[in-house]
């Protein structure tokens, strides 16, 4: 019988290692068809078009290693274009295929120009969990994301004004 060398050995060590990595990536990755069906949605308006990130994904496996306070999982997708799409259009696309369980949170519409955001919320799968949707367009530029956080951090960050950048407007603006 043959044995193996240092090399072989090694070798095989590494393609269990990449099969091990392979099978918790799939596995770990929570299904979010919610998400993807609203992102799908937003892309096939006509004039918009999905845009890549870069080492989006390396970024979401980072924040389940690392767990920053409140914050245990996220998905981002951008897109260019759609300027002359109307804002309800994308608000009734949130609200329909969002999911079982979302509510409209915030809705904000800018008078002067094209400018909007949503804020969609439904408990999360966790007692102490809430995820959000948001969904926000400036220009030719808009932004959808999911994020997975924990209730208690997200109160006390929104109680706390400097913590998320709250400015009382004047009546006037």
């Amino acid at each position: 019988m043959k044995t193996a060398t240092a090399t072989e050995r090694g070798s095989i060590v590494i393609k269990r290692i990449a099969a091990a990595l392979i099978l918790f990536a799939v596995i770990a990755v929570p299904a979010r068809a919610d998400f993807d069906d609203v992102a799908t949605a937003i892309s096939r308006k006509i004039g918009v078009r999905k845009t890549w990130i870069p080492f989006l994904g390396v970024a979401r496996f980072a924040v389940w290693i690392i767990r920053p306070t409140g914050v245990h999982d996220f998905q981002l997708a951008t897109f260019e274009g759609g300027h002359g799409v109307d804002p309800r259009e994308l608000r009734a696309i949130l609200t329909a295929k969002a999911g079982q369980g979302f509510a409209p949170l915030v809705q904000v519409y800018s008078r002067r120009s094209n400018e909007y955001s949503f804020v969609f919320a439904r408990p999360g799968k966790k007692a102490n969990r809430m995820e959000l949707i948001v969904l926000t367009s400036e220009d030719d530029e808009t932004t959808l994301v999911r994020v997975d956080v924990d209730g208690e951090v997200l109160a006390r960050n929104l109680n706390d004004p400097k913590n998320v950048g709250v400015r009382m407007a004047r009546a006037s603006e």
